[in-house]
């Protein structure tokens, strides 16, 4: 597990964070902008950034911001993606053999994640993690960005399974996911839910 880092507040944070987005390009402005801000936040926090390696998309939106502001970034990119034409991660580059290496390297790599608008990929990315979570191999939070309310219907969806007992032993989504529409928001409240899941860890040890 990566280790802690005191950002500009003076307060520990996590020191890489995961950050899940889509690398297709997208009709509104505003999600390309919120994911400049993600960016900007992160790297002004000294919070490393950790994403899926890509130029293309919020993926590389978010990345250009991250360096832009000084701020450390990794892609890691299975080795099929380099077949792609601009398929390159600015910042540091890993390449990985699978998706399944990557996923595990981005796991292994940070103590927090964060979801931004997405496809089917993030998506999975986002509710594979959320499902480690609840099966208790790991307590690192999880941060969802709901731009423009992207993610409404989906957290709908989390309320209406724990209504009804598919998800147990949760009182609300709010117990299983950070959720703003603002990134520095969003950033100040997964970073004060990991120093609590650190204490609690700390006592339970």
């Amino acid at each position: 597990m990566a280790s802690s880092t005191v950002c500009s507040s003076g307060k520990e944070a996590p020191s890489a964070v995961a950050v899940y987005c889509g690398a297709s390009t997208v009709k509104k402005s505003i999600f390309p902008e919120k994911a400049a801000g993600l960016g900007r936040c992160l790297a002004g926090r000294g919070i490393k950034v950790v994403f899926g390696g890509s130029a293309f998309g919020l993926l590389g939106t978010l990345a250009d911001a991250v360096l832009e502001g000084g701020g450390q970034l990794t892609g890691i990119i299975p080795e099929f993606f380099t077949r792609y034409d601009g398929y390159t991660a600015p910042g540091e580059e890993i390449i990985v053999p699978d998706m399944h290496t990557r996923k595990k390297l981005m796991y292994d790599s940070v103590e927090a994640f964060i979801a931004l608008p997405g496809g089917v990929g993030t998506m999975e990315e986002l509710t594979e993690m959320l499902t480690w979570y609840k099966l208790d191999l790991h307590q690192k939070p999880i941060g969802l960005l709901n731009v423009d309310s992207y993610y409404d219907h989906f957290i709908g969806w989390l309320s209406r399974a724990i209504e009804e007992g598919f998800i147990t032993h949760e009182g609300s989504v709010d117990s299983l996911l950070v959720i703003s529409e603002d990134p520095a928001d969003l950033v100040e409240k997964l970073c004060s839910k990991w120093r609590d899941s650190r204490k609690l860890s700390e006592k339970q040890s």
